[in-house]
């Protein structure tokens, strides 16, 4: 079984961005009128902590402590007559343990498993947040080991430690549980290829956008990035304590907005310019349902030309002309939601995304740039190879442009109200 893994492939640089991306969507409620609650949830980055352990359980067949014993004379003193005590020295075999030097492999697996039960515990299924996510087939393997193993109740980094089980020690349980862990690993005998569909359609999404980013770029001098927060209504199922049919039923609503805004988005040059660029992919918050996230990628030159157009336009009618990005998130608002919904614009809500996500323009020869787009727009995709959600019914979840024009034209609240 191959030891390198798509988490273990992901840079350390990358990974430390995606896991904040991926925990401040999970951990985050989020409201249309920017208001936010910061949630108390599963942190992500164990994710790979544990990723890591399971290669380093399948590198070596040994144990990763070694366990010695002594026979020494011990003191005991036993009470007799009132006020009378007697001591007498029996012989006492004392165990103790260190971590196996037989390999760097070994030595890596014991001190891994010094931080496994913090790591793993982020994840206890007992915890109604944690309870709701669900992992890659080897973490969930090995999540299940855990906790259904005597090494969750051994807390603390002393491996020498007593436990309740049978005289064993901390290091004597972590060894039983490495070999049982190993064990499960090799008897699923189709988990390869469980790993392979759980990721597949996550790698080439990323292969896909990668390519896509790379022919704007090729096409445009200069690409406008604009990142839009995008909700189907003001008030969304929670993905913890709301039904489940609930939370599928707002879903869907929130699918049928985004192909309706995408249809009149491509019907509406005058403000969207002929043929922009755009990723998107669909959020879930534990408590704030799901939201649609969306990047617009406009050829600069072509947006400046609508700019212009506009401003001509509120000059000889007298109005003031509103900002571009806000009239994108009221057309969504008016025509994908029939009011219901709401918008964020990301270069006006720093917390949104954090401070690596690039707005405004990239120039094609901007390399830095460039790869801080490429990076960032990557763990749209990346999400679900991380962990996804027990009650997220199959379909889309990110997706760039699509050539083909899709059919409806009416708003997504009065199509489900016609049916």
């Amino acid at each position: 079984m191959s030891k390198q893994t798509p988490l273990g492939t992901i840079a350390p640089e990358i990974r430390a961005g995606l896991t904040r991306y991926i925990d401040h969507s999970l951990n985050c409620c989020v409201e249309p009128d920017g208001r936010k609650t910061i949630l108390s949830g599963p942190e992500i980055g164990s994710l790979f902590a544990l990723d890591r352990f399971v290669w380093s359980a399948l590198a070596t067949p040994f144990a990763p402590f070694r366990i010695s014993g002594t026979m020494h004379l011990a003191s005991e003193h036993e009470q007799g007559a009132p006020h009378e005590r007697y001591s007498s020295e029996r012989w006492k075999y004392t165990k103790s343990a260190s971590p196996n030097p037989y390999c760097q492999d070994t030595l890596d697996l014991a001190a891994q498993l010094q931080r496994i039960s913090h790591y793993a515990e982020t994840f206890d299924p007992s915890k109604q947040a944690a309870a709701q996510l669900e992992h890659a087939p080897h973490l969930r393997l090995l999540l299940d080991t855990f906790f259904h193993h005597p090494i969750q109740n051994c807390g603390g980094s002393d491996i020498n430690s007593p436990t309740v089980h049978g005289g064993l020690i901390k290091a004597e349980i972590c060894n039983n549980f490495v070999a049982q862990f190993r064990q499960a690993m090799l008897a699923r005998k189709f988990l390869r290829r469980e790993r392979h569909n759980w990721h597949m359609g996550c790698r080439e999404n990323l292969t896909n956008l990668r390519a896509y980013l790379g022919g704007l770029f090729t096409r445009h001098q200069s690409l406008t990035v604009l990142h839009l927060r995008l909700f189907h209504a003001k008030n969304r199922a929670s993905l913890i304590s709301a039904p489940v049919e609930d939370q599928h039923q707002d879903l869907r609503e929130l699918r049928a907005c985004r192909n309706v805004f995408f249809d009149r988005m491509r019907r509406k040059p005058a403000l969207f310019t002929q043929k922009p660029g755009y990723v998107w992919a669909i959020l879930p918050s534990l408590e704030g349902g799901y939201d649609l996230h969306l990047t617009l990628l406009f050829d600069s030159v072509a947006l400046c030309k609508v700019l212009d157009d506009k401003r001509v336009e509120a000059e000889q009618a007298g109005t003031i002309l509103e900002d571009h990005a806000d009239q994108i998130g009221a057309y969504w608002v008016r025509t994908a939601t029939a009011g219901e919904g709401g918008y964020l614009r990301g270069d006006k809500n720093g917390w949104l995304y954090g401070p690596d996500w690039v707005h405004g323009e990239v120039c094609a020869d901007d390399v830095g740039r460039r790869e801080k787009l490429q990076e960032t727009l990557g763990y749209l995709p990346m999400r679900r190879a991380l962990v996804r959600l027990k009650n997220e019914p199959e379909g889309e979840y990110f997706g760039m442009r699509e050539g083909k024009s899709r059919a409806p034209r009416r708003s997504a609240r009065q199509t489900k109200t016609d049916s």
